[in-house]
């Protein structure tokens, strides 16, 4: 009797673990978070700008956009954009010229040299707040100064966790599980290539 009270009590605790987890799980959203405000990502989208000065070490720019975007293509490359929101910028730097190898990428100190696993805060790596394509002015725009992004990927899935700091002593936390595309930018930074990049309100 004794074993079957313990076996009874050992089962239920894993499916109460399982529970728990499963809630977990279901209880991450595809978002950041700055200010108070948290942005729900939907579109996610990567431009692979080629090698950097450092041999074998390749710049991916990833744009997450929130919710409240819509994405125009022409020819299966994205062309213009529309809608009003903030737009979180990270260019990755990888060991793989179209692909963000799995990992902990720390933001490097400025005019450091290119190093993998790392985000390069010299190139787009910050926080566009209230990014609106029909408005001329250019939108309040955040550095990302310093913290890490982790970086799961199974097939073609990837999982992103930030946990970023600013230089305005703010923070940028948040999550994204999904599938982007990673464009390969053949004329390497060719803003023509790329004329309704959000990223061109900072490059500008």
């Amino acid at each position: 009797m004794k074993i079957r009270t313990t076996l009874i009590a050992v089962i239920a605790l894993v499916i109460f673990t399982l529970s728990a987890c499963d809630k977990d799980e279901k209880a991450k959203k595809n978002s950041f978070k700055y200010n108070n405000k948290e942005a729900e990502i939907g579109t996610v989208i990567g431009i692979a700008y080629g090698q950097t000065e450092v041999n074998g070490v390749y710049w991916i720019a990833m744009e997450y956009l929130e919710k409240s975007f819509t994405v125009f293509y022409e020819n299966g490359y994205p062309d213009s954009l529309a809608g009003k929101g903030d737009v979180l910028l990270l260019t990755f730097l990888s060991n793989k010229e179209a692909e963000i190898t799995p990992g902990e990428y720390t933001v490097k100190p400025s005019n450091d040299a290119s190093k993998a696993f790392t985000i390069d805060g010299d190139e787009e790596t910050g926080l566009i707040i209230g990014f609106d394509i029909t408005n001329e002015n250019d939108p309040p725009y955040v550095e990302i100064s310093g913290g890490k992004v982790t970086v799961a990927k199974n097939g073609d899935e990837y999982e992103f966790t930030f946990n970023l700091s600013t230089n305005v002593n703010s923070t940028v936390t948040g999550y994204y599980k999904g599938k982007p595309v990673i464009f390969v930018d053949k004329k390497k930074k060719s803003l023509m290539a790329q004329n309704w990049f959000p990223g061109k309100a900072i490059r500008n």
